[in-house]
Order: C-alpha cells, then sequence, then structure tokens
C-alpha cells in the first residue's frame, strides 16, 4: 500500500523540504513554464527522487530517445540505468513519432492501450502540452484527463509538463482546472545572473508546510540545487 505522502528525499537536497516532505498520494501536477524555464530539469530531479526512495515510476518523453535520456540524467548525476534494468523505471520515448509530424494524431487514445504505463506508482508525461497540441480529438482531452483523475484516484501521482508557447490559453486553463498541484517555472533577472524559480500556484491536500517559491540553479553532476536566497 502506497502511504500518504511519496517521498523525494535526496542526500544534501533541500527541495523535499521545500515542498512540504513529499508529493501526496493522488497528486496531478502540472508543471508549466515557456521554453528553458527548466521544466524537464525540475520533473527530473522529482522522477530520480522518487526511485531513489523506493518507488516505481514510468517517463513518457516527447523530448528525448532512451539513449539520450539516459545521459542527460547521467550529466546530472542522475543514474537510472539500474531502476532500468530491475524494471522500477519504465521510459518511453514518443520522439520518433513525434519529430517531424505535422499532422494531428491520435495520441492521447494510445495511451490508456498501454496499462503497464499506469502500473507504477508515479507516471510522468514531459512535455504533455506536445501531445496535446497534436491531438485531432477535442474529446480525447476530457476524456484522458478523466482518466488520469481516476489513476490518481488509486493513490498515483501524476505530473505532466506544459510548454506555455505550445498550447492556447484555453487549453491551458483546462490543465489547470484539473491540477491539484500547479507548479510554474520562471527565468528571471537576479543580481545579474539568469535564475530559475518554481512558484507554487496551487496546492491541495499538502501535508507539510511548503515555501511558495522556490528558487533554484542546475548544476553538472550535482543536478537542481536550491537556492538559499528569493527569486521575486
Amino acid at each position: 500500500m502506497v502511504e500518504e505522502l511519496l517521498k523525494i528525499e535526496l542526500k544534501g537536497d533541500e527541495l523535499h523540504r521545500r515542498l512540504g516532505g513529499g508529493i501526496p498520494a493522488g497528486t496531478i501536477m502540472l508543471v508549466e513554464g515557456d521554453r528553458g524555464s527548466g521544466k524537464s530539469i525540475f520533473v527530473q530531479r522529482l522522477l530520480y527522487g522518487f526511485l531513489m526512495n523506493g518507488y516505481t515510476a514510468s517517463y513518457i518523453s516527447s523530448q528525448y530517445t532512451t539513449v539520450e535520456y539516459i545521459k542527460q540524467m547521467e550529466s546530472l548525476g542522475y543514474g537510472i540505468i539500474p531502476f532500468l534494468i530491475r524494471k522500477k523505471l519504465v521510459f518511453v520515448s514518443l520522439y520518433p513519432l513525434l519529430s517531424g509530424v505535422s499532422e494531428k494524431r491520435k495520441f492521447l487514445s494510445r495511451l490508456f492501450g498501454e496499462p503497464r504505463l499506469w502500473e507504477p506508482n508515479v507516471m510522468i508525461i514531459d512535455a504533455f502540452s506536445s501531445l496535446l497540441s497534436r491531438e485531432q480529438d477535442p474529446d480525447a482531452v476530457r476524456d484522458f484527463l478523466l482518466y488520469v483523475k481516476k489513476m490518481a484516484s488509486l493513490d498515483k501521482v501524476i505530473i505532466l509538463t506544459a510548454n506555455t508557447e505550445e498550447i492556447d490559453r484555453d487549453s491551458l486553463f483546462v490543465l489547470e482546472e484539473a491540477s491539484t498541484m500547479l507548479i510554474r517555472l520562471n527565468v528571471k533577472v537576479f543580481g545579474g545572473d539568469l535564475k530559475n524559480s518554481a512558484t507554487i500556484v496551487k496546492y491541495n491536500n499538502a501535508k507539510g508546510v511548503f515555501q511558495k517559491i522556490i528558487p533554484f540553479r542546475v548544476e553538472p553532476k550535482a543536478g537542481l540545487i536550491v537556492e538559499i536566497a528569493a527569486v521575486v
């Protein structure tokens, strides 16, 4: 049985504490932001935290092939090969399907027919907006979100990322309304440098005290590092 709060703690990493000690079971998290705001890095850190704390996960990528993803995670110090070998992590690349595809297709409905993707404790789709922008069936989005809510009710954590430049405002609003946790990423000039920050816009069912604005940076082999100073 999955506990009430899924841990993401890593040694020497503050993110778990800033997020209230973990992610509540049943959470539908939407991580949104412009291109280059750090959405993939943010969810990659979450994924590695889940895996290191004993949970299983599936990760659907519209950006990386399997080899590219392994190398990307290794560059952050997040080695995932052991989890892939032990089948604690299921990685699916949609890049071959999406690259060079301009016409709209029924991508979302195909996810319903893959039960193995929904069996793990955590399901991540990065970037969901890439699928949404290519979906030809308007009812598929509604049906998919209903399915996501059903899966979340089984104490799973579902994480979707959205590039705000890829989809229209109405579609983004639908995703925001469906989410129980909304995190908006930004890049701002702070102290003469560009700084990333994650703003928690909505956090239903939080189990602990969380920090509304979480500034962070990314370092090779160290991954995502939470900054001490706030980015306003």
